[in-house]
């Protein structure tokens, strides 16, 4: 996932560097930018941007044992904690703000005001009349009066420590093997002594901060094991790269604390000579040291499932001995589940699924598997494919004999939010069931496991905020999952919106009865600027069997008797559907600087084609096996049916330009389409699979090269640079460990054996990210002006970067 670039001032410059841009010839229909549309331009690069909205989505934080939790209210001039009582909606302030404020001012010997505290994250003591927090290397715990504080050396935590459930111990990594500590005494003990270089204690599938670790800007990554929930059984995973070729995955060229470059040289499978097993699982018994081999069963794990396993699904039942692990193939064709002996590390098939091209366990590829072990019922939920649709399934967990469909219909599940067990109901969210509604917008419901029909939790047509990230991240750094539902079950909180309807965010019981609003976004300020909401599009697909849906940025300034050219901001992966559905997701992340970009004389399309997910199993994988594989001619389609009653659009001027995926998808579209798209920026893509580090996006997607068809020439970008009529600029970032820069350059050379022009765009020190840097989006900004509005901006172009 990308990461923002916190750069507010440099974004600002981003745009004032082409205050100087010339008006565009005689006869063109743009007229000269303004320096009035470079200012406005800079109010919506994201970093901005996203300060124009106020409470967007608050998050709960659940105070242990109770129906309350506390949130971050934000106000003028900065932001209160609020803690609210979920059974009446009552709110009151978590603390004494203005005390608060003084007695921090004098502690930390430094001006405090009640509307800044330094307090990122609190939690209340067990009698709830103290808070405790952390501030700089000081730990505070205060009555929530703050007449009294005592203060103590804030602990480190250590990220790379998994602490046990009780949280007495922590296992944590060193030299190859793993050790445990006892946090009361810091004594140590090995857990393991065989672990080395070929063969470590590790899990390094995705791993994407090599550079950012050795330079202290990322904290170490997980060791990649877990804990039973007695304690008693650690799960380990085993890197096996044995064997396997090492390379010089990234190159710091220019690092900052050597003169010399440093290569940084690791073991580096690609799919034609990856090891049949990348990963070995073992259990280790905390009791005795005993240490056994997890077996895979016939399917054994590929390079997703040790994520998986320890994320924590399906799960452990302690009572008969045994954990439940997900298995699949190599190529995600077959993946199953096994019930493994804790004791000896033998498994038994619990039921296994095949498919093809792949199958997988979420339609939000990154977020946590739809597997669950129900422990006290002997059972198993498991979401498929099966049916044309994402269902979810009940299994009996012994004997792997399915018992009911627990979901039914055109319309697909996407995540399971929360099972409870004693009442044999499943809390999920879900797009597409309601008629007449947008197909991706997230609703709550809730079902009975044995199969009746759901009842919908969030009635309100927009889309409810419910993203279900795990907490251990799939690079192996720490992420904050937010749980909507309070420990009891009996409450949730809701946050909705629309593109163009600002987010609420209301409490609700769990049958989804309404107890209180909670608070209103106030978008006064983005609206203010003279910001107007995105226009959705529908359009059907090239094909003509399916909607496609998107959106349309305009600039604020929209001229309806003028002509603009478009871009489209593209991802088109199989892993996620990428088009905004909420209130500030143009603002954000997901649609990055192209707000920013429509003002300076653009119309922006984001859409979501065939080839990805969250829909039916037809919409996601039907157009593999063709050389559009990823159907992006139903985005020439979509913009095409746009414009059929949208004079404005001008489609002789149409670009496109993506990160990532979207860095390979906006190529090969300028590639694949030389008469539609006349320019494209491709940012931090992967042209070449077959190249690319064999691990989550490659194997599952494309098979195993050799045996089955040839999918890595078929999907490459490389045997279609001949084929370029139109304006490309290349990317890439220096120190980029998701897709090296290797990639750029294979694309690179292809197009020059091909005698073909571009631009190639090198950034020092810049990571996947790239996209976000301000040096990125100047170049990107006065290569759509030069190539589609006729306006050269001014030499030099690129200011410094502060």
């Amino acid at each position: 996932m990308q990461r923002m670039f916190p750069r507010t001032v440099t974004a600002l410059s981003c745009m004032a560097a082409v205050a100087g841009v010339v008006a565009a010839p005689a006869g063109a229909q743009d007229p000269g930018l303004t320096r009035a549309d470079i200012e406005r331009a800079a109010r919506f690069y994201p970093e901005a941007a996203r300060t124009l909205v106020r409470n967007a989505a608050p998050i709960p934080n659940w105070i242990a044992g109770t129906d309350r939790f506390w949130y971050r209210h934000e106000i003028d001039g900065g932001y209160r904690f609020v803690t609210v009582d979920a059974a009446t909606g009552a709110t009151e302030a978590s603390f004494d703000h203005d005390a608060m404020a003084r007695t921090l001012s004098s502690r930390l010997g430094t001006p405090v005001t009640p509307a800044r505290l330094p307090i990122a994250s609190f939690r209340y003591s067990d009698d709830l009349q103290s808070v405790i927090f952390a501030s700089g290397d000081t730990r505070f715990t205060c009555v929530r009066a703050a007449t009294r504080c005592e203060v103590a050396p804030a602990p480190a935590a250590d990220p790379a420590e998994i602490p046990s459930p009780d949280g007495k111990h922590a296992v944590f990594r060193r030299d190859h093997n793993l050790w445990v500590r006892d946090l009361s005494s810091g004594a140590e003990r090995a857990l393991t002594t065989d672990g080395n270089a070929d063969f470590p204690y590790d899990y390094t599938a995705f791993r994407t901060s090599y550079v950012e670790e050795r330079r202290g800007a990322a904290k170490p990554t997980s060791p990649g094991v877990t804990w039973s929930p007695d304690g008693r059984y650690v799960l380990a995973i085993r890197s096996d790269r044995r064997g396997v070729q090492a390379a010089p995955y990234v190159v710091e060229y220019l690092p900052p604390d050597a003169p010399r470059p440093i290569a940084h040289q690791i073991a580096m499978p690609i799919p034609a000579d990856a090891p049949e097993t990348p990963h070995r699982l073992v259990l280790i018994d905390m009791a005795d040291g005993g240490i056994v081999p997890v077996d895979g069963g016939k399917l054994g794990f590929h390079d997703y499932a040790p994520y998986w396993a320890i994320v924590g699904e399906p799960g452990w039942n302690m009572r008969d001995g045994e954990l439940y692990l997900v298995t699949a193939t190599r190529d995600s064709r077959a993946i199953g589940v096994v019930a493994v002996d804790v004791e000896t590390g033998a498994s038994r098939s619990v039921l296994e699924e095949r498919g093809d091209p792949y199958l997988n366990l979420n339609p939000f590829d990154y977020h946590v598997p739809n597997v669950r072990l129900l422990a006290a019922r002997g059972e198993l939920l498991w979401w498929s494919e099966r049916s044309g649709w994402g269902h979810l399934y009940r299994y009996d967990a012994k004997t792997g004999v399915l018992k009911n469909a627990v979901t039914r219909g055109e319309w697909t599940v996407f995540d399971i939010v929360r099972v409870d067990e004693r009442a044999g109901t499943v809390y999920f969210t879900a797009g597409g069931k309601e008629a007449g509604r947008n197909p991706y917008y997230r609703h709550l419901y809730r079902a009975k496991l044995d199969g009746s029909e759901p009842r919908l939790l969030t009635p309100e047509d927009a889309d409810h905020v419910y993203a279900n990230f795990p907490a251990r991240g799939l690079n192996g750094h720490d992420e904050v999952p937010v749980r909507r539902f309070s420990p009891s079950g009996r409450y949730f909180v809701d946050s909705f919106s629309t593109v163009s309807r600002p987010p609420r965010t209301v409490l609700r019981k769990a049958d989804g009865a309404m107890v209180a609003g909670l608070v209103d976004a106030d978008a006064g300020a983005l609206l203010a600027t003279g910001w107007k909401p995105p226009e959705r599009l529908v359009a059907r697909s090239a094909d003509g069997r399916h909607d496609i849906h998107g959106i349309m940025l305009k600039p604020s300034n929209f001229d309806p008797d003028r002509r603009y050219p478009v871009i489209e901001q593209i991802y088109g992966g199989p892993q996620v559907s990428f088009a905004p559905q909420g209130f500030t997701d143009t603002l954000g992340g997901r649609a990055a600087y192209m707000q920013a970009l429509a003002e300076l004389g653009f119309l922006i399309v984001v859409q979501d084609g065939r080839g990805t997910p969250r829909r039916s199993r037809d919409f996601h994988v039907s157009p593999m096996k063709d050389e559009d594989s990823f159907a992006l001619i139903d985005h020439v389609a979509g913009i095409r049916a746009a414009a059929l009653t949208r004079p404005y659009m001008d489609l002789d001027r149409v670009g496109i330009t993506g990160i990532s995926f979207g860095g390979y998808a906006s190529a090969r579209s300028i590639l694949l389409f030389p008469d539609f798209y006349k320019a494209a920026v491709s940012i931090a893509g992967p042209h070449d699979y077959s190249t690319m580090i064999s691990s989550i996006s490659v194997e599952r997607f494309f098979g195993i090269p050799g045996r089955d068809g040839d999918a890595y020439a078929r999907v490459d970008n490389l045997h279609l640079a001949d084929r370029l009529q139109g304006k490309l600029m290349l990317i890439a970032g220096e120190i980029d460990q998701n897709v090296p820069f290797n990639q750029t350059i294979a694309l690179s050379d292809a197009l020059i054996r091909a005698g073909k022009e571009f631009d190639l765009v090198l950034v020092p020190n810049a990571a996947h990210d790239v996209g976000y840097h301000p040096y990125a989006v100047r170049r990107l900004a006065g290569f759509f002006l030069r190539h589609l509005q006729r306006q050269e901006p001014p030499m030099p172009f690129a200011q410094t970067v502060k």
